[in-house]
């Protein structure tokens, strides 16, 4: 549990002192490593599978994420991302 609180306190530091914009809600480390863009918010969405007889089930659309090294600052930083992050240029990837 200390490590835990430990390593929430230093990301939230890390995450002042960012040039990239995260949103603030996402300061704990277990809603970081959730299905969500770390830029843009997008996560899962829910719907239906349809089949040809109509017969409709639920199910997830998940966000198309990836892991990048991104520039953060003067650093690099692993950082879970969406691919329409990435296209429109939100994110530096690191070189």
């Amino acid at each position: 549990m200390r490590l835990c609180v430990c390593a929430s306190i230093h990301l939230v530091l890390e995450i002042l002192f960012m040039q990239i914009k995260v949103r603030p809600d996402l300061v704990f480390l277990e809603d970081i490593m959730a299905k969500r863009c770390e830029i843009c918010d997008k996560g899962p969405m829910s719907g239906n599978n349809v089949s040809h007889a109509h017969n409709t089930t639920r199910r997830r659309f998940l966000p198309n994420l990836h892991n990048v090294r991104a520039a953060v600052g003067t650093n690099t930083k692993k950082i879970r991302v969406c691919s329409a992050c990435l296209r429109s240029g939100k994110v530096v990837k690191a070189a």
